[in-house]
């Protein structure tokens, strides 16, 4: 695998990325062969996974793709290793993609994010 830093900060990541969202949206695997997918995809040398508080079915679902993310790399050992991006800024209602850039919602959408990736701090 070919690596490369993120800009200035000299954080060594992959330089292919997995983009986890149709682990979670409409068609998904079931979750044991999501959980498969990300294990592979890390045992191949991807380093950085992307992911959002969206990658989900509906509002009611919310945090699903994060949560499997986290569920799958929870007993490696190499998860120090491993780097997740999420975003936030949209909404689920329905099965619609909308548009939510306020700050109280941003800041709900982070939070629901750290608790989603039981972490701190998110990365990026």
């Amino acid at each position: 695998m070919k690596f490369t830093t993120l800009g200035r900060t000299g954080e060594r990541i992959s330089a292919i990325g997995f983009g986890a969202m149709p682990l979670s949206i409409k068609g998904r695997p079931p979750e044991e062969q999501g959980r498969a997918v990300i294990n592979a995809v890390l045992d191949a040398g991807v380093t950085l996974i992307d992911t959002a508080d969206v990658y989900c079915l509906n509002d009611g679902d919310l945090g699903h793709n994060e949560r499997l993310i986290t569920s799958a790399i929870r007993e490696r050992p190499d998860r120090d290793q491993i780097r997740i991006a999420t975003k936030g800024g949209l909404r689920r209602p329905g099965v619609d993609w909308t548009r939510d850039g306020t700050p109280k919602h941003i800041r709900e959408a982070c939070e629901r994010s750290l608790r989603a990736l039981g972490v701190d701090q998110i990365w990026l």
